[in-house]
């Protein structure tokens, strides 16, 4: 058996490829199996988008294309000399590389690499080593069924569970649903926050104590992580010449009670959204409302590369990456929306400090310890509207805001306006819980008093 290949094998594969040898010669120039070679190349090869979709040469149909003028959504402009025209046509069919027509072959060394207008890959030696650790180190945790599955489970127990239905009554009941998941992995998915359906909602819950578990979290998918770590983040950033990302995560309030999924997107401004619970189908769901209020264009712009914790809200990368254009008639069908999502390593905050630190400004307002339940989406959106409109020193005392319209023009600016964030004026910024209200600040108060000792605990 041969052994595992290292780092300084995966160099030795890298630069002939640059030079244009072909997988046969690389195979033989290092003693290897030219079968083995193959694999490596097709399997820790990087996706590259440097000047994707850069000309309409991307369609296959482009040399043979006769559109007559006023085809299209504009009736003044002759596609065939008008960029961007596949986005509208309807005969578009993407253009395939000769060169990746052979599994085994990759973009290096290739004369056209700069202006290709097609989706590239690339063997690179830091990339495939991040990869195959990715491997090692991420897939070793237990098989859970993807959202689609989820969904039916949930359509199906929830509604059972609140007419006092037990647990093995309903799995047993409808195998067809389940399949093979256990009674004992439904009780997991439930304690997980994967269902509409809570512990309390079960028969006799309150006369049973929660079991105790190391891992309080269940993913939608255990091996999300598999070539998605922060090493192959730093490949893919270099390799695509990527400088700015977004960055997600979760704040939460009261155990158990609502939460608020935070992005910081490229500019530094930070959006907020209130949700009862924390699971990969609310996240899949925010992704799909700012898909279709921001656009195609805008929405890759914003969302090129995203970089998240490990919780298991972001665990369902497949559904963040990729949208079903007809759900309704073909809900199998999915379309990549030109992005892609990478997590930091277990427990390295730092890695993603752009968020990190915006929480710092938005928990002046949320404090830590507050409960969000009493909170609408309104209520966010005049604290992300206020946090958003506070200067920042990095940003040479520009707004968040001003440097987010700016950047992404007057399509930024009605995708705030459809998100509920607006300019506050300067003086009229509020970073403290009375924003909200007297009510809420007297409940921000009764937390600090609490965690001061002033005041004793609830449960007491």
């Amino acid at each position: 058996m041969a052994k595992q290949m290292t780092l300084d094998e995966r160099k030795r594969i890298d630069f002939p490829l640059q030079l244009g040898w072909p997988p046969v010669q690389i195979a033989k120039e290092m003693g290897r199996s030219k079968t083995t070679i193959i694999r490596e190349i097709i399997n820790r090869s990087v996706a590259c988008d440097r000047g994707y979709r850069c000309s309409n040469r991307i369609c296959a149909n482009f040399d043979a294309c006769s559109r007559p003028k006023g085809y299209g959504a504009n009736p003044n402009r002759l596609f065939r000399c008008t960029a961007g025209c596949y986005e509208v046509c309807r005969d578009f069919v993407e253009r395939t590389c000769e060169r990746l027509d052979v599994p085994s072959r990759v973009c290096n060394g290739c004369r056209d690499f700069k202006s290709c207008p097609l989706m590239k890959r690339l063997y690179v030696a830091a990339g495939a080593q991040a990869n195959r650790e990715s491997l090692l180190h991420d897939s070793r945790s237990g098989v859970h069924p993807d959202a689609e599955a989820l969904e039916r489970m949930n359509a199906v127990l929830s509604p059972c569970i609140m007419r006092g239905q037990s647990v093995r009554n309903v799995v047993a009941n409808n195998k067809d649903v389940f399949g093979t998941v256990k009674e004992r992995t439904v009780y997991d998915y439930i304690a997980g926050g994967l269902f509409d359906a809570k512990r309390g909602d079960l028969p006799e819950a309150c006369s049973r104590r929660a079991r105790k578990k190391k891992n309080k979290e269940t993913k939608t998918n255990a091996k999300c992580r598999v070539g998605r770590n922060y090493k192959m983040f730093l490949e893919y950033c270099r390799v695509n010449d990527i400088t700015e990302w977004t960055e997600l995560d979760t704040v939460i309030g009261r155990v158990g009670g609502k939460v608020l999924f935070t992005m910081i997107l490229p500019g530094g401004l930070m959006l907020m959204f209130l949700r009862d619970r924390k699971s990969s189908q609310t996240c899949t769901r925010i992704f799909n409302m700012l898909w279709s209020l921001a656009g195609p264009e805008l929405f890759r712009k914003l969302f090129s590369v995203i970089l998240t914790d490990n919780g298991s809200e972001f665990s369902d990368p497949d559904m963040i990456e990729n949208w079903r254009p007809d759900p309704e008639h073909n809900p199998t069908k999915t379309a990549w929306r030109g992005i892609k999502l990478f997590y930091c390593d277990p427990y390295c905050s730092s890695q993603k400090p752009h968020v990190e630190h915006e929480h710092r400004e938005e928990r002046r307002i949320l404090l830590r310890g507050v409960s969000f339940d009493a909170l609408t989406q309104d209520d966010v959106n005049l604290v992300a509207s206020h946090v958003a409109s506070y200067t920042r020193g990095v940003l040479d005392d520009k707004t968040p805001y001003d440097v987010f319209t700016e950047k992404f023009g007057e399509p930024g600016r009605k995708l705030l306006g459809a998100l509920g964030i607006v300019k506050i004026p300067a003086n009229e910024v509020t970073l403290d819980p009375i924003l909200l209200g007297a009510k809420f600040k007297r409940h921000a108060d009764r937390v600090i008093l609490r965690k001061a000792g002033v005041i004793p605990p609830k449960n007491t």
